[in-house]
């Protein structure tokens, strides 16, 4: 659902091509969504079927003909719903981290303390990544606020693990 509300978001700015809205979640959203491009024409055919979206061929020139995907009166009101329950649940994150971790006991002390300081500086990397992103206008700033203070937690939990194996736990 979640990928649906993001597509139903995009599409609440406007009329767009499915190429557009590709490079779109790849140019702005890439650093909270990993929608491939394949997944975004399965999910909008699918939003077309339910009557969430409707498109009208286009052509221009001797290109191809192109798909140019709005919402319906039906999809702005599923974008509403699906905003409000998600704004309002709360989906547990797994960290895939956390298998490794569980293993860490496999490997020898100080190679662990390798791997995991090779793990913390690119957290480090990425959290400077999103530093550098700066400061946004309205609720794109919330995502990213919220990026940084997963990866310090992040910085903070392999330093207490490391601390923990030079302590000799």
């Amino acid at each position: 659902m979640i990928k649906q509300l993001l597509l139903l978001g995009v599409l609440m700015n406007g009329k767009m091509h499915g190429y557009r809205l590709n490079e779109y979640v790849k140019h702005v959203m890439s650093f909270y969504t990993d929608l491939k491009k394949s997944t975004v024409y399965y999910i909008l055919n699918q939003l077309e079927k339910d009557g969430y979206v409707s498109y009208e061929l286009e052509r221009e020139g001797k290109r191809p003909e192109r798909r140019i995907y709005e919402l319906t009166d039906k999809g702005n009101a599923y974008f509403y719903e699906l905003l409000r329950d998600s704004l309002s649940s709360y989906a547990q994150t797994s960290f895939g981290d956390d298998i490794a971790v569980s293993f860490i006991d496999s490997l020898p002390p100080n190679e662990v303390r390798e791997l995991l300081i090779g793990k913390r500086q690119k957290i480090k990397d990425q959290l400077k990544t999103y530093k550098e992103i700066g400061d946004h206008d309205g609720s794109l700033q919330y995502v990213i606020k919220h990026s940084i203070a997963h990866l310090e937690t992040d910085i903070s939990w392999v330093d207490g693990i490391l601390k923990e194996i030079e302590r000799g736990n």
